[in-house]
């Protein structure tokens, strides 16, 4: 299991919210803005309790607590998952966020390691030559680039876009690397490059740019 990562959540002026860690034995300290109405969860037993009671309440608020079964199955899966990746922290939108920050979509962060078989550089190499990946940020040092993949929603089908920025981590030589995935759930027949989808990606964007290391090397 993941050790917890120490963070926190500030509102900042503009109603974002400003997700702050402090440093552990894996991550440097780092601060970043959420989009308005969004929460930030650590991948302890405590913040999978926490997203499961918000998840159980939209349930019964919808009038459909007989799906709270399979929802703690489903989480309880994806946060085994996500161990599993290194994640750190995912964050999602909160009952009563703004109708634009709303939807069927994740934010997760987690370490990438470079392996012999798989180095950073040719992470990013691969996804600027095959996978649209661009730089963006003040000074490029994000490189972001999406996919697509199937899924099955309540028994419809359905498509996940995923949109991946990759950080170098300060001092790792280019061996280590935060990456945040956005995970966008849609029908199978929105395109990539439709409004939507350009829309969470922009909206992104500008928020993974927000990102800074408090202390870097």
């Amino acid at each position: 299991m993941s050790a917890p990562v120490d963070w926190q959540t500030d509102r900042v002026a503009d109603l974002r919210t400003e997700l702050r860690s402090r440093a552990t034995e894996n991550i440097p300290a780092y601060r970043m803005l959420l989009p308005p109405g969004w929460e930030a969860h650590d991948l302890t037993a405590a913040g999978e309790s926490s997203v499961l009671a918000q998840a159980t309440a939209r349930l019964a608020s919808a009038q459909r607590p007989d799906l709270a079964s399979a929802l703690r199955r489903h989480v309880a899966e994806a946060m085994t998952a996500l161990r599993g990746q290194r994640a750190f922290v995912y964050a999602l939108a909160r009952e009563g966020a703004p109708t634009w920050v709303l939807g069927a979509a994740s934010l997760v962060g987690m370490k990438r390691v470079a392996s012999p078989e798989v180095p950073l550089d040719a992470v990013v190499r691969e996804a600027i030559e095959r996978r649209g990946g661009v730089a963006i940020g003040e000074d490029y040092r994000i490189v972001r680039w999406t996919e697509r993949r199937p899924v099955v929603l309540d028994e419809v089908e359905a498509v996940s876009t995923l949109v991946h920025y990759l950080i170098p981590i300060p001092g790792s030589r280019r061996t280590a690397a935060v990456q945040w995935t956005v995970t966008v759930a849609h029908g199978a027949d929105v395109a990539a490059d439709s409004p939507l989808i350009q829309s969470w990606i922009a909206l992104f964007d500008g928020h993974i740019a927000t990102f800074t290391w408090s202390n870097p090397a």
